[in-house]
Formats: C-alpha cells, structure tokens, sequence
C-alpha cells in the first residue's frame, strides 16, 4: 500500500455532506488527514462521520452553514480543538439549491436582492471567513493550504446564474489575493475550476440519462467522457500534500479541456468557402 500523502494534515472542508465534498472528506481521511467538515444535513453528516470512524479515521462532522459567520468560525474553531492544529482548508459550500435550470438565479434583471445575498453570502463571504478564521492557526502550523472550488462558468460565462457566477469569479481574485498577502507565511492559496462533473445524486443520474440534454454538453469537454467527483478530489489532495508545496495563486481547471477553447464553427473548413 502507498504512503498516504496527507498524513499529519488537519483539514477544514466546508459543505462536505454530498456530492464533490462529501469525496473531499472521504478521500482526504483515506490520505491519511484528520478531517473536520460543514453541511446543513445533520443526518448526512453524522452518517459520514459513523461510517469514516468505523474504518478508523479521525473524521469529525460540524454542523452549520456557511452563510454564517459564527458557524464557519465554530467549525474552524472544533478543527484545532480536536485535532491540536490546521493546515488545510478546502472551501467547498455552495448555494447550488439557488442555481441551474428553473431555479431562483436567472439573469441580472430577474434575480432577486435576496437570492443574490444568499448565493454570494454562502459562496464567497462563506470562503473568506474560513480563510480569514483559518489564516492566524495555519501561520501557527508553519504554514499551509487554502483551496477554493470555483467553476468554469467563472471563467467563462453561460447564461443565467448571475449570482452564482459572480461569486466564483470573485473566489478566483481572492484566492490570489491570499496567495500574495500570506505567502510568505508558507500559506499557499489555489482553486479548482470545476467543469461539468458527474456528481451522482438522483437529479444528475436524471440529466446523465437524458441524451438530448448532454449531447451539446459532451460536445464542449475535449475528453472522451464526463468528469468524476474523484477527478476534483485528486486535484485537491495534490495541492493539500506537500507534492504541491510550491504551487500558489493558480486557477486549476479539472474540467476535461472544457476551458481550453471557444465553441467555434470549423475555421480550417470555413477557409474552404474562399476557394
């Protein structure tokens, strides 16, 4: 068996009861890390921790949400308690319940005060109070990671989601602006640009399934298949583990190539029309 590559790390993983977070927890403990992580489901949370501390990992579950400050400070807070430091944040939370396809956050004449706050409150101010909260202990720690989970939709924009794009975008210019202030500290900052991923869950089996939808979809990822919440989870432990211990400030797509290109017509085949 390898060596786990996160032994002796303390991670902090917000919004880690489903989907991508829920493989942050689980691959994170079986790399070793002890791991504290947020979720509004008490239910789901307390089986994960039940189940990982049945297989003999340090897994503690914190309830909350991100949108509150208290509760992001709490959860930081049970991580050294319990586990004596922290050297690892992976700011996950999301308001995804607001997002998507017939859902509150359409476009930016349509959408509400109200949802836009929400989705920028979990999403972004979410993120700066685990990194404002963490910083001072990583600094204790001799240093550490900080990685945000952005979205290809903030690097290139789709249609809708206003809220949810904006508050991605504004991840990406924290997580430099963290890498620039506390770098010398040995505090390295870096996000995932996640493309489309097959999270599991019954409503993305339900899209999965359905052709039509996901024809156009496949069409933009340059790789022959959809990406895994494993696929996101490998980005996060490479930069959590010391094999990362010199990468800072990047914006890394996990995305199959969906960020490479413009969707474009055939401009070798267009020159044809010259002749």
């Amino acid at each position: 068996m390898s060596a786990q590559r996160l032994s002796g790390k303390v991670a902090l993983i917000t919004g880690g009861t489903r989907g991508i977070g829920r493989e942050f927890v689980e691959r994170f403990a079986r790399e070793g890390a002890s791991v504290v992580f947020t979720g509004r489901s008490v239910d789901a949370g307390s089986q994960i921790e039940q189940e990982a501390k049945a297989r003999g990992e340090n897994v503690t579950f914190a309830a909350g949400s991100a949108a509150s400050e208290d509760d992001v400070r709490a959860a930081v807070e049970l991580a050294v308690s319990t586990y004596g430091s922290l050297t690892t944040v992976v700011n996950n939370a999301a308001a995804t319940h607001l997002t998507g396809p017939g859902r509150p956050d359409t476009k930016v004449a349509d959408v509400s005060t109200e949802v836009f706050d929400e989705i920028v409150r979990i999403g972004l101010y979410g993120t700066f109070w685990a990194a404002k909260y963490a910083i001072p202990h990583l600094i204790a720690a001799g240093g550490g990671a900080i990685i945000n989970i952005s979205a290809a939709s903030s690097v290139l924009s789709i249609t809708g989601r206003p809220s949810y794009q904006s508050s991605k975008g504004a991840i990406n210019s924290l997580t430099r602006q963290i890498a620039v202030d506390y770098g010398q500290y040995g505090i390295r900052s870096n996000a995932i640009i996640v493309g489309f991923t097959n999270t599991g869950g019954e409503e993305m089996t339900k899209m999965v399934a359905n052709e039509a939808l996901m024809a156009p979809v496949r069409k933009t990822i340059m790789l022959p298949r959809l990406g895994l919440s494993s696929d996101i989870a490998s980005g996060a432990v490479f930069l959590a583990s010391d094999e990362g211990s010199f990468i800072t400030g990047v914006l890394l797509p996990i995305d199959g190539g969906l960020t490479c290109h413009l969707e474009m017509p055939d401009t070798a085949s267009a020159a044809a029309l010259g002749d």
